[in-house]
């Protein structure tokens, strides 16, 4: 998926107060749909912290713990209507929908972002994910590093300050933002990215190394304790597996006369590899190896990267407390390729 606003190199760079942070996510608001962190201060989910539609009581978290589910769904939907129907005839979408922010992104989903960009846009793109992709404006936030400029944001904000930020623009788009709003920014210069340091490893290694370990008692050892409900994936800001299904109209339950909907699913679920005379990973612990299969050995493949983006959702929201580098770190001692 081609993005022709985000440029190749860095822009213009600003500072802002904190208090001008927040005024700015007020001022969107009133032109655009933003979507933030914020805290829920419920204590019956996984994080009170969760992206939500920002409403002029809410308080958008700057830095705040991991929301369980991650930002990407704004652009993959949890549910979403592919087409519509009456009769035998496919009718046309009035939906128009308003332009969006989503303010806060955390470095590790703003690179997910990023990767997706990519899974939806090849080999054929996805329509539904470009709409919501293209209608959005990204803003991303952190305390300690920048995002490298091939990364395609509109605005981030590293904290410098006790209550400043530095502030780069990475679009036209973000630029416009903030001559919209000049009154909150100053400008600056002579201010470098700061980078995250980046742990050097092969794919192709792990990738041979995963795929020798097909047979390992592992996956086994794994099933025994994994519940196979999926939220591994749910969670994860790069799982992108989903059913799509056709919905008729039911009085007082359905919105549409007909239409085609699809919705999030886990390669983890029982039925995933299911047809109507076998089931090709009937077996939990193949569906585990699948699971890791897929992220480590196929999407470098296809695309070049890993499907991780290291947020560690999946071992955090993990209801049998399975951490997958602990897996990738046994498999690599056992099958590890020699230097």
């Amino acid at each position: 998926m081609k993005l022709t606003n985000f440029r190749s190199q860095e822009g213009m760079i600003y500072t802002i107060s904190e208090d001008g942070v927040r005024h700015l996510a007020r001022r969107l608001g009133e032109k655009y749909d933003v979507y933030g962190p914020v805290n829920t201060h419920d204590d019956a989910v996984f994080s009170k912290f969760q992206f939500k539609k920002i409403e002029p009581s809410d308080k958008i978290e700057l830095h705040y713990p991991l929301t369980n589910l991650p930002p990407t769904k704004y652009f993959f939907r949890a549910r979403e209507t592919v087409l519509e129907f009456k009769g035998s005839k496919e009718t046309g979408s009035d939906d128009k929908k308003t332009k969006s922010v989503i303010f806060g992104l955390s470095l590790f989903d703003l690179k997910a972002m990023n990767k997706l960009d990519k899974v939806f846009g090849e080999p054929i793109q996805d329509e539904l994910f470009k709409k919501n992709r293209d209608n959005a404006y990204l803003i991303s936030i952190s305390e300690d590093y920048d995002p490298k400029p091939e990364l395609g944001y509109d605005l981030h904000f590293r904290k410098s300050g006790e209550n400043s930020y530095l502030v780069w623009v990475g679009s036209k788009n973000g630029q416009k933002i903030v001559d919209a709003n000049s009154s909150l920014f100053t400008k600056t210069k002579n201010v470098k990215k700061k980078y995250k340091p980046s742990k050097k490893h092969s794919h192709s290694d792990r990738a041979k190394i995963i795929a020798r370990a097909k047979n390992d008692p592992i996956w086994d050892k794994l099933a025994e304790t994994c519940f196979g409900c999926g939220i591994c994936s749910y969670v994860c800001p790069m799982c992108y597996c989903f059913e799509t299904q056709d919905v008729v109209k039911v009085e007082g339950i359905t919105k549409c006369e007909g239409c085609r909907e699809r919705h999030w699913d886990s390669c983890m679920n029982a039925d995933f590899a299911a047809i109507s005379s076998h089931d090709f990973r009937d077996k939990l612990r193949d569906r585990i190896y699948n699971w890791y299969h897929h992220k480590f050995v196929r999407m470098p493949e296809e695309y070049g990267f890993s499907g991780c983006v290291g947020c560690k959702r999946c071992i955090t929201y993990c209801p049998a407390k399975i951490n997958f580098r602990e897996t990738l770190d046994f498999l690599e001692a056992k099958y590890g390729v020699k230097k």
